[in-house]
């Protein structure tokens, strides 16, 4: 027994997160903190949400709205180019979500509500410049796929080449990976991209060494297959 005058300290129990080991969310986003996150980034976008929602009521809004005005607009941003994970990143909402919204069918009775901070956030996002208006529509993946491939072995990162075509680095390994269609647009700026860097060193344009060795590695591994 621990002597008198002293109390026996409580074992400190370790916090554990409870966001799902496969989820979307990303940090500086309200809904990592509503899994428990405390990074100061995600505390301060929950708190942004909380005072929006308050200042709704105090106006006598709904703190849930249709969904069709927000999908509506995700697909028009998705016309011109922009992908999922682009919507969700410049929104800061989850890419599950995106996607559920892009499903949203136009004259569904069906579709559940969705939060008016979301939808605020995608209506928010301005309509991006197509690059190559005549070049509209989808096309087949296979030569962008092939071409990011070969990039990969020659050791150019996923992330190096998303700011070079100004989509996010999930979108490149997409791409790359596993999507069988892209738009038009971004095929061609692919192509051009390629025919710019697949001569060059990656390290002679920033890229550290270590960088392009994990890519070259990753290339290696995702060639040789399970």
């Amino acid at each position: 027994m621990p002597p008198l005058g002293e109390q026996s300290a409580s074992p400190a129990v370790p916090f554990v997160q409870r966001r799902p080991r496969r989820s979307s969310v990303r940090h500086g986003q309200a809904s990592c903190a509503d899994y428990g996150c405390t990074r100061p980034e995600c505390r301060r976008a929950a708190s942004r949400a909380r005072r929006r929602r308050d200042q709704d009521r105090l106006r006598g809004l709904s703190a849930r709205v249709a969904p069709q005005a927000a999908a509506r607009w995700a697909g028009r941003l998705r016309e011109q180019g922009m992908s999922a994970q682009d919507i969700a990143d410049r929104a800061g909402l989850s890419v599950t979500l995106v996607r559920r919204l892009l499903r949203t069918q136009a004259p569904s009775l069906t579709a559940r509500d969705i939060a008016r901070t979301t939808a605020d956030a995608v209506l928010g996002i301005p309509l991006p410049a197509r690059r190559s208006p005549t070049a509209p529509g989808l096309t087949d993946a296979t030569e962008a796929s092939r071409l990011l491939a070969d990039l990969a072995r020659a050791g150019w990162p996923a992330t190096a080449l998303a700011r070079r075509l100004d989509v996010s680095a999930r979108t490149v390994a997409e791409v790359r990976d596993q999507r069988p269609r892209l738009h038009l647009d971004l095929a061609l700026r692919i192509r051009r991209l390629y025919r710019h860097l697949i001569s060059l060193d990656p390290a002679g344009y920033g890229i550290h060494p270590a960088d392009i060795a994990r890519t070259r590695a990753a290339a290696a591994r995702r060639t040789a297959g399970p």
